[in-house]
């Protein structure tokens, strides 16, 4: 009997313009042929039936049907299109549905588009896990209609849209993520290694030392926690992904005779934040599936472990994903959001984070980072305003992996003078000019014409921007008040993990993190 990987299925988006990699399983020695738009490949079972066919590069379709012929049997998948493909990484921010979607309500009746596809990696923390429980909401390719948008991760949506918008070609998401989850989950043993992070893989290996295998394994089938066939039926992360206060969640729990756990599974040979778990059980099955390129949002659970690592692993695991696919594909990440604090998690160690986020934009070719400065929510680790996000990417891959002549890079504070009552502040990747808002994206008010989000620190006394008078010329923004002194200063700009910046650039994007000492003006 002949089968194909799981990735494989109908309404599916295949890559165009790159060979396609199409694989499955066979009877050992068995020829298969695969047949696409009047082009074909062959292959043959090696011993133990594993067979890999590759077609040669298709051209954009909104209409197709693929066939494998193995013998006397034919599989055949239709309403197939021809695009271009993403691969969608990370953890809960990632795989945020567009149910909580701040835009949800009015999306979702606009939302149809027949070349607009989705498909959802079932989160399964070891290989064969989804033949133990019914996951058929996830494996499968869903179109972008009323009725199935709420399925849709969110930051893969808004992404999708505005490339569909810019491209006119079919453009599927294969979402790969799980929440709460560690960079180093994702990662091959040697590659969290490369990265500096034995002291991860000494920890798992000291916390499992004595562990009861049989008894785990028995606790961890009878928890129904262990399987995550339905995220959208789970009442308890249905009302934690609205933004809600805790005690709230913990109210509208008690009124249905429930509580709030915060009762992670056991540590042990399944679980989910375990070193290379999910790279093993959810990774290496896609590759070599063609995409375009990969989109990554992950950072929050470092952020409250070991955040000093992230600098090492992240572009460790970067390249780490282009070798399991054997190409350098485009990677694009998004920079955590400010936090205060959500239920157990802080935004203390997001700065660290972010800084690691930039440093490998700036370092790994072929890598761009979405700034997100402007929508964080300060007591909810989910923002909701996901359509930023989304769409900063897409201009990202508008620019690194189209060509495409766009502004997509924040504006970051270059430098700044000082001088008595006076300091200015120069940002590069201005574009035609900045800008204030005086409201976030989530419709609260900010002081008007004020500067949000930056801190002047001069001996010893912190000031914030946002209580001296701004102007905008050009690329500067000029503060001016009676606190300013021209002495030894230095300038923060979203240096903390919880800041609101209202600075734009001429491309709509907020200033990222950054900070510089101020020089004295000339002639002061």
């Amino acid at each position: 009997m002949i089968r194909l990987a799981n990735i494989f299925g109908d309404s599916m988006v295949l890559q165009r313009g790159k060979p396609l990699p199409v694989w499955g399983q066979a009877a050992p020695g068995a020829g298969v042929t695969v047949s696409i738009q009047g082009r074909k490949a062959a292959a043959a079972a090696d011993a133990t039936g594993c067979w890999r066919a590759e077609l040669p590069p298709l051209e954009a379709s909104f209409a197709e049907t693929l066939t494998v012929a193995c013998g006397g049997e034919t599989l055949t998948l239709r309403d197939v299109q021809v695009g271009e493909v993403w691969l969608a990484g990370g953890q809960s921010n990632m795989e945020f549905q567009m149910r909580y979607d701040l835009q949800y309500a009015e999306e979702q009746p606009l939302c149809a588009d027949d070349a607009l596809r989705f498909y959802d990696v079932p989160e399964i923390s070891y290989p064969g896990q989804d033949a133990e429980a019914d996951y058929s909401l996830y494996g499968v390719w869903r179109k972008a209609q009323p009725q199935q948008l709420e399925r849709f991760s969110a930051v893969g949506y808004w992404f999708a849209k505005q490339l569909r918008r810019r491209l006119h070609v079919p453009v599927g998401v294969v979402g790969c993520n799980w929440g709460g989850t560690p960079v180093c989950a994702w990662m091959s043993r040697d590659a969290i290694r490369a990265g500096g992070g034995q002291v991860l893989l000494d920890e798992y290996a000291a916390a499992v030392q004595g562990v009861d295998g049989p008894a785990y394994d028995r606790a961890y089938r009878a928890d129904p926690g262990s399987y995550r066939t339905d995220l959208l039926a789970d009442l308890q992360n249905d009302l934690i992904m609205y933004s809600k206060p805790l005690p709230v969640v913990q109210a509208e729990l008690a009124a249905r005779g429930l509580a709030y756990q915060w009762n992670p599974l056991p540590i042990g040979p399944k679980y989910e934040r375990r070193p290379s778990g999910l790279y093993e059980a959810m990774l290496k099955p896609l590759a070599p599936f063609a995409v375009r390129g990969i989109l990554w949002y992950q950072g929050e659970t470092d952020g409250d472990g070991h955040p000093e690592l992230y600098a090492g692993l992240f572009p460790a695991l970067i390249a780490d994903w282009r070798a399991l696919w054997g190409e350098q594909l485009p990677f694009l990440f998004v920079q955590l959001a400010p936090l205060e604090a959500w239920m157990q998690c802080t935004g203390a160690g997001y700065p660290t984070i972010r800084a690691a986020q930039q440093h490998t934009a700036h370092t790994v070719p072929g890598t761009g980072m979405a700034v997100i400065t402007d929508a964080g929510m300060r007591w909810d680790i989910h923002p909701k305003a996901k359509r930023p996000v989304g769409e900063r990417l897409a201009l990202l891959a508008r620019k690194l992996a189209y060509g495409e002549a766009v502004q997509c890079e924040a504006p970051t504070l270059a430098a700044a003078t000082i001088a008595p009552g006076l300091l200015c502040l120069r940002f590069q990747n201005a574009g035609a000019g900045l800008s204030l808002a005086d409201t976030t994206p989530y419709g609260e008010r900010l002081p008007a014409g004020r500067l949000c989000g930056v801190t002047v620190l001069q001996g010893g006394r912190r000031v914030d921007a946002a209580a001296l008078e701004a102007r905008i010329a050009g690329d500067c923004v000029w503060l001016s008040g009676p606190e300013l002194q021209q002495i030894p200063t230095r300038v923060e700009v979203a240096c903390s993990g919880w800041y609101q910046v209202n600075l734009y650039n001429s491309a709509g994007l907020p200033a990222r993190p950054a900070a510089v000492g101020a020089a004295p003006a000339a002639g002061r």
